[in-house]
């Protein structure tokens, strides 16, 4: 992208019309300050004429070599099936294109690191979208916790069920197109957030996986546990399928504790802590518009380098430990 004033509005296209791109994504550029929705990307060239009469835009695109030659396009959310991400992000980074990729990054760790190579090539920028990092309470709390306040890391567990109110079918029933759905949905976000209070992660010493809500041959439901570099443990449990629909993040320290009962994802929620010796202490955690603010980050860092708050390793990192939890 050229150098342009400050007031500039960055011209944002997103990757899908339906689902997630459309009730989620879309409002999130359109609400955000110094972005502009402009095009779409979508499966067929009706459902581009559709999604462009609904948001009251005018380029809609049903082939992808078409809509990354769009000029009025500075960057893409990337909100497509995830056995597509890479294929999209590396078109929309050869056209001159920054890329904010939903999570997962992609299916393999190849696959991300072709998408490195192809930002680093263009020059432009690449990040994935883990909107839970733009909360800022919980942000201040991941600083105090990485600074030490609470001692060194002993275990971190991360709980996240959400379940799907109808069987969404498609490409989330199969296997090598969902990368595990299970992993690939809601996992990821969770391995996200061990990583980002816990650090660099070793190894998945062990995973079970299972279809108990929706009995398709790649699983909505898992556990599993992974060592870290700095001798801490994370477990994780995730559904997308069973009760209640709640997320909570616990970290123990050996001075101290945080627990994030809801939360994620920028929900209304509560955050409790802890030292050792002294009373624990309860605060509320308003609602946040974490896609709003993640598109306001990503548009900050294209602009004028602003730090964002993780990069592309983080990514090819997450989806490495899904590729061991999973098997393959």
């Amino acid at each position: 992208m050229k150098k342009t004033d400050k007031n500039k509005k960055i011209g944002w296209g997103v990757v899908g019309s339906t689902s997630w791109s459309e009730h989620t994504f879309s409002p999130a550029i359109e609400k955000a300050r110094g972005a502009e929705l402009r095009a779409v990307l979508a499966s067929t060239r009706n459902k581009a004429a559709a999604f462009c009469q609904r948001h009251g835009i005018e380029n809609g695109y049903s082939k992808l070599e078409e809509f990354v030659a769009d000029t009025s396009i500075d960057a893409v959310w990337i909100g497509g099936p995830t056995h597509m991400h890479k294929d999209h992000a590396v078109a929309a980074l050869k056209a001159g294109k920054h890329v904010l990729c939903e999570k997962p990054m992609a299916i393999t760790p190849s696959e991300c690191r072709a998408m490195m190579r192809a930002a680093k090539l263009a020059r432009r920028k690449l990040n994935v979208a883990y909107n839970t990092r733009h909360s800022p309470k919980i942000q201040q709390l991941q600083k105090d916790w990485r600074a030490g306040r609470y001692g060194n890391p002993v275990h971190g567990r991360a709980h996240y069920y959400y379940p799907y109110p109808a069987k969404p079918g498609g490409w989330h029933s199969r296997e090598k197109q969902v990368g595990s759905w299970v992993f690939n949905d809601i996992g990821t976000h969770l391995i996200d957030q061990l990583r980002w209070f816990l650090g660099d992660a070793k190894k998945v010493m062990a995973a079970h996986k299972s279809s108990p809500s929706w009995g398709y041959g790649t699983p909505d439901h898992a556990v599993a546990m992974i060592s870290f570099k700095n001798g801490s443990v994370g477990t994780l449990s995730a559904s997308t399928g069973m009760a209640p629909g709640r997320s909570r993040l616990e970290f123990y320290a050996d001075n101290g504790f945080v627990i994030i009962d809801n939360g994620m994802m920028g929900t209304e929620g509560s955050i409790t802590t802890g030292l050792k010796g002294g009373k624990e202490k309860t605060v509320k955690l308003p609602f946040s518009p974490t896609y709003k603010l993640q598109v306001e980050a990503f548009g900050r860092h294209i602009m004028c380098h602003a730090p964002y708050p993780l990069n592309p390793e983080d990514g090819l990192e997450n989806v490495k430990l899904i590729s061991q939890a999973r098997g393959w």
